[in-house]
């Protein structure tokens, strides 16, 4: 077969693009396939990073509303202050969504994601030693900053390594954890406030999140983060178009005897 035929053979297999790799359902030695795409180790360690963005949201702003008297109390607070601390990682959130959500696009997902998480904690670790009010905004607006531009990237990154069949219920689940965040927020500062009825109670309440959200950058950053669905999305687009090539061979003529 001259290479001209060849090359024709060849158009007539458009490549499979990358959520049709990811959409691709496994099929059994004997030929049965499965009814969806199973989900991956990876594809839920992925998500899992993506909801606990969400977590971090409702977390830190219920846990403000239970930090708020002692704030009052430590720093002599008024009512305009108690709606600007109440308002500031609301805003941050605002600010992040609407003015960051499209670095992703610029420097990639993996790289904002672990931006995001690398200014939640810096601005954590900060409001746990502020010594003013006015630093306690700042911070809470910093952290609200982080988790506005996760906003647009935990949504993205989950539509692009998610299998569709599960898309639109593992997006919505996502979100859904801001819902127990909120619990967990409220929980952890009443736990930390009946051990410890201290003023400076509230500062043990956001202490609480750094281990958990260091953690969650420490495997963000890590290389087998995206790495390893890339790899798996490689592999089957090599068999994918192996399957293709062998298809489109013609069997060699029988020789006459």
């Amino acid at each position: 077969m001259d290479k001209v035929a060849r090359a024709e053979l060849r158009t007539n297999v458009p490549p499979k693009s990358v959520q049709e790799h990811i959409d691709e359902v496994p099929i059994w030695a004997d030929g049965t396939g499965l009814k969806s795409t199973p989900m991956t180790g990876m594809q839920w360690l992925i998500w899992s990073l993506a909801a606990a963005g969400k977590f971090f949201e409702g977390f830190v702003v219920f846990m403000t509303g239970v930090a708020l008297p002692l704030f009052s109390n430590e720093f002599d607070l008024g009512a305009a202050e108690h709606g600007v601390i109440g308002a500031a990682s609301l805003f941050g959130i605002l600010v992040g969504a609407v003015g960051l959500g499209g670095l992703s696009d610029r420097f990639g997902r993996k790289t904002m994601f672990v931006v995001e998480m690398i200014i939640f904690c810096a601005f954590l670790a900060l409001l746990c030693v502020s010594q003013s009010y006015i630093q306690i905004v700042i911070c809470l607006f910093g952290l609200g900053l982080a988790l506005g531009c996760d906003y647009p990237t935990a949504h993205m990154i989950i539509s692009e390594t998610i299998p569709s069949t599960s898309r639109g219920k593992l997006v919505l689940g996502a979100f859904a954890f801001q819902a127990v965040g909120a619990l967990g927020g409220t929980a952890v500062g009443y736990a930390v406030l009946s051990t410890l009825p201290d003023i400076s109670a509230w500062r043990w309440m956001y202490a609480s999140a750094i281990i958990p959200a260091v953690t969650g950058s420490i495997t963000a950053a890590s290389e087998s983060f995206v790495a390893s669905l890339s790899v798996r999305i490689s592999s089957l687009a090599a068999k994918s178009t192996s399957r293709a090539m062998k298809r489109l061979t013609p069997s060699p003529l029988p020789t006459a005897s």
